[in-house]
């Protein structure tokens, strides 16, 4: 098993008498990708620039490579690490100096540092950009030379602070295609930040849903956007199907709806969640083997390649469905069933 590269105990960080970051206990490890997601102001871009030891704790402890973080190991440890900020930074210089900046305090041979900025431009895709200035480049360009100029030092641990958030999707999907790269070739342990939960989803190991300055939730990504643990995780991970409910002849039920079998509870109220994409919606019948109740089209719009439709079965019901793959159109007042395994239902004890 790989071993800690970062380790925090009791990390936390205040602002006069405001608390931004809770007491977080956690480890990375080595090699591993763990994004951190949660909405605006949850403490995620403190807790990066944190454990990037640019910005002190209050209170805890910080080890990073096996030792804890001083004020005497800080710049050492800075030399092993990079970062990747949300707002794409260029100088007045051409590409290839920009990138080379990276490496300007690394005390290096000037042949070296264009052997190493030349290397890295190809690996990238951006030789052709090398003499080009900096500010001649759109968004997307410009970020990946930013990121080009933070791996080309070399970093054993890569934090990305929302590194996509001012991107188009082509140029976002480029920059986690180069995320994946480094990780996988190279096996640098990153941690990323982002408001996207799909983003997260596509590009980690673990996720760890920030709220409020704490973590709400950290375990592996299947773990945690299909078994959330309350109600505020599943509905920033994205489940749009979310009811109270009790416990009735050892099933979960709400709104009339039995929706699973629940042998670990007897009896009291629960919650019961069911992602969008899960259910499936027929105009005739559904499989035997899936949980089936009929409703009623409310609503129905178009959305890419998917039909947003939401169907009244006692419960009010929110169904994604593949448009091109069905070419039904639903419209409200239609007669429909739904259905949906029994298995992918995620029932949780309601706390008051």
């Amino acid at each position: 098993m790989s071993e800690d590269i970062i380790t925090a105990r009791g990390l936390a960080k205040s602002y006069g008498k405001k608390e931004v970051v809770r007491p977080l206990d956690f480890s990375v490890k080595k090699g591993e990708i763990l994004a951190i997601i949660g909405p605006s102001g949850a403490g995620k871009s403190t807790l990066m620039r944190m454990l990037d030891t640019i910005e002190p704790a209050s209170k805890g402890e910080l080890i990073i490579f096996g030792e804890p973080v001083t004020k005497r190991s800080m710049h050492a440890l800075r030399g092993r690490m990079g970062m990747l900020f949300q707002k794409t930074v260029l100088f007045d210089r051409t590409v290839a100096e920009n990138v080379e900046l990276g490496l300007s305090y690394r005390n290096l041979p000037k042949k070296e540092r264009m052997e190493r900025v030349s290397a890295i431009l190809e690996s990238m895709g951006l030789s052709r950009f090398a003499e080009r200035g900096g500010h001649s480049l759109s968004g997307g360009e410009g970020q990946r030379i930013s990121f080009a100029r933070v791996l080309v030092t070399r970093p054993e641990i890569l934090f990305l602070d929302e590194p996509t958030a001012n991107l188009d999707p082509v140029s976002t999907q480029v920059l986690e295609e180069l995320i994946l790269h480094e990780n996988r070739v190279n096996k640098t342990t990153i941690i990323i930040n982002t408001h996207d939960q799909a983003q997260g989803q596509r590009l980690a190991d673990r996720v760890a849903v920030m709220i409020d300055g704490a973590f709400a939730q950290i375990g592996p990504v299947d773990e945690v956007f299909y078994q959330p643990v309350n109600e505020h995780v599943a509905k920033f991970v994205g489940v749009q199907n979310i009811f109270t409910g009790s416990v009735r002849n050892g099933s979960a039920v709400s709104g009339g709806v039995v929706f699973c079998h629940v042998p670990k509870f007897t009896e009291g109220g629960v919650v019961i969640m069911l992602r969008a994409e899960d259910i499936s919606l027929s105009k005739t019948a559904v499989p035997d083997t899936l949980v089936s109740v009929p409703g009623v089209v409310v609503s129905s719009v178009r959305s890419g390649a998917f039909m947003d439709v939401v169907v009244n079965a006692g419960c009010l019901f929110k169904v994604i469905v593949p448009f091109r793959q069905t070419g039904d159109v639903y419209v409200p007042g239609e007669h429909v069933r739904l259905g949906w395994r029994s298995d992918v239902v995620h029932v949780i004890p309601k706390t008051s």
